[in-house]
């Protein structure tokens, strides 16, 4: 009974923000099978690589970068975001048989819910006021960035921020060594879910420590400081070890994003004024979305007054953390700018990792962060100073009006119908040979590969298309070649390349003529054999140098 007692209120908190994740991207709950953001080619990759991962990782730990898509390529996962530990948590779906599809949408939810408990736990802690704590964790969850980044799983799995926090104040604190441990355990988890958030995690572990040095500075302070050695240490070691693949590209693939591309993505100050969410979208925000920026960072209207309240406060408990919440804040603030300031070229050439980082914008999780941590203890503070039954009231209101100003639903979502049967046959077919779709996608068309991404989770063949954040060397030429079959230099290719069954999209050419016309030659060409079709796709097996049908 103790024990149903203390679990009795981290359930109901999670049941909370469950139901909030719901609400707030509504419909997808309605039809969690059926219904999708596939309309995004980055949605489709990261259902591709959860599948992947939950798949592989069980049975072929080691392997696990080297993915089947961009066949002969080898590491192809490195390519993109890890999403190791959202593809832990789909494991039991994999194994119950859940689709792809259906699986990404469970995840999405898990991951605001998650989000959310952590800056609960966060802010709880702090302030021991549970209601401050829910609205931090809704602030945290359910923003104007995470609402617009629903393709990116990464981008909702963010919990090992606020963890990472809360364990880096109690290591300044001079409390247990073991706090260290969990401080790098985090890293490690935000490491194995995303480069990015990693990154942003480190960066705001620095600027929290430089904000609170009289904590740690002189003989008081070594223990600290050298847990927090220890921490770094263990987490870099740690990290690297699991993501070796990841280094080795960067370092022999010679991977880089140059600041001209970070230019292209780095935010503005009209970010910080820019949101999606219906209330303020429909007022003013829609003069400034997609006009003047694309990325969405406005915290929100209570959650600014909180947070100004918060700082306005000259009360001396909790005054450091306020100070390494707003230091984090200023630090994400003006990296998230770009290249519009050069701290950020200097930042480039300092911390190697972030030479493989192109969106600079989204260092603004941390302002989103801060804010949502500082609004949590502004609340805290006015409700410590009214009445019980008038306090009880501040915080309902506030989590309703918080929650409120974030509501992007009801989401406009994508019908999915299923991956095409005729993907079965090829997954039935014991030979290991490679898979092709045509037409190949490349240069500025090259995310219409995605599709052929989500489709492989039917057959899990080797596939010589791919869609990444970034495609190997020789991608756009070898697409140009293979779109010319059955030209003599094209099936060359393809004997190469190992390839075992073709695919045709006719419904994907510009030009229906032209896919009318590849069909006939294929159709009367000895080495593509006809053995199946579904609406606008035409499936042939390829016959080997052999003879073997």
């Amino acid at each position: 009974m103790n024990w149903a007692r203390r679990m009795w209120q981290p359930g109901a908190v999670a049941g909370v923000f469950l139901l909030l994740a719901i609400v707030h991207t509504w419909p997808l709950a309605s039809d969690l099978g059926g219904l999708s953001r596939n309309d995004n080619a980055d949605t489709m990759l990261n259902t591709w690589i959860v599948a992947w991962v939950s798949r592989t990782l069980p049975v072929d730990a080691v392997g696990v970068f080297d993915a089947n898509i961009f066949h002969p390529n080898p590491d192809t996962l490195t390519y993109s975001e890890p999403l190791i530990v959202p593809g832990v948590m789909a494991i039991p779906f994999a194994r119950l048989g859940v689709s792809a599809v259906q699986t990404y949408n469970v995840l999405l939810l898990i991951g605001f819910t998650l989000t959310a408990l952590a800056m609960y736990a966060l802010v709880k802690a702090w302030t021991g006021d549970p209601w401050a704590g829910l609205l931090a964790g809704a602030l945290m969850a359910f923003n104007a960035h995470s609402m617009t980044r629903l393709p990116h799983m990464q981008a909702v799995h963010v919990q090992w921020l606020p963890l990472a926090i809360w364990s880096l104040d109690r290591v300044l604190t001079g409390q247990r060594t073991r706090d260290a441990l969990w401080l790098a355990l985090w890293i490690v988890l935000a490491a194995l879910t995303s480069g990015y958030l990693a990154i942003f995690i480190g960066v705001a572990a620095a600027a929290g420590v430089v904000a609170r040095i009289p904590e740690w500075w002189g003989r008081r302070g070594r223990p600290a400081l050298t847990r927090l050695a220890a921490a770094a240490g263990a987490a870099l070691l740690l990290a690297t070890a699991l993501l070796w693949p990841y280094r080795q590209i960067r370092v022999e693939g010679g991977v880089r994003r140059s600041l001209d591309s970070v230019a292209v993505y780095s935010g503005s100050l009209w970010s910080y004024l820019s949101t999606t969410a219906w209330p303020h979208f429909n007022v003013w925000s829609h003069r400034i979305y997609g006009e003047l920026t694309q990325e969405a960072l406005f915290p929100g209207v209570l959650a600014l007054g909180l947070t100004v309240a918060a700082l306005a406060s000259g009360k001396p408990s909790g005054a450091a953390r306020r100070r390494m919440c707003l230091a984090i804040a200023a630090v994400g603030f003006v990296l998230s700018l770009g290249t519009s300031t050069p701290i950020y070229a200097w930042a480039y050439q300092l911390i190697p990792p972030m030479q493989g980082m192109r969106a600079a914008a989204r260092f603004g999780i941390l302002v989103l962060f801060a804010v949502a941590a500082l609004a949590g203890m502004g609340l805290a503070d006015l409700r410590r100073r009214l009445p019980a039954r008038a306090g009880l009231v501040a915080g309902v209101v506030a989590l309703a009006l918080g929650t409120g100003e974030a509501l992007h639903a009801p989401l406009q979502l994508e019908p999915y119908d299923g991956i095409p049967e005729i993907y079965a046959q090829i997954a039935k077919d014991p030979d290991p040979g490679a898979v092709l779709e045509l037409p190949v996608f490349g240069g500025a068309t090259f995310h219409r590969n995605a599709r052929y991404v989500l489709a492989a989770t039917a057959h899990w063949k080797p596939l010589v298309n791919g869609y990444s954040g970034r495609r190997p060397e020789g991608f756009d030429a070898d697409a140009a070649l293979l779109n010319r079959l059955p030209a003599r230099a094209a099936i060359g290719r393809v004997r190469e390349l190992g390839v075992r069954y073709v695919l045709v999209h006719l419904d994907l050419y510009r030009n229906p003529q032209r896919g009318r016309e590849l069909v006939r030659r294929l159709d009367r060409h000895g080495r593509f054999i006809p053995v199946g079709r579904e609406g606008a796709i035409r499936l042939y097996r390829v016959r080997d140098p052999a003879g073997r049908r």
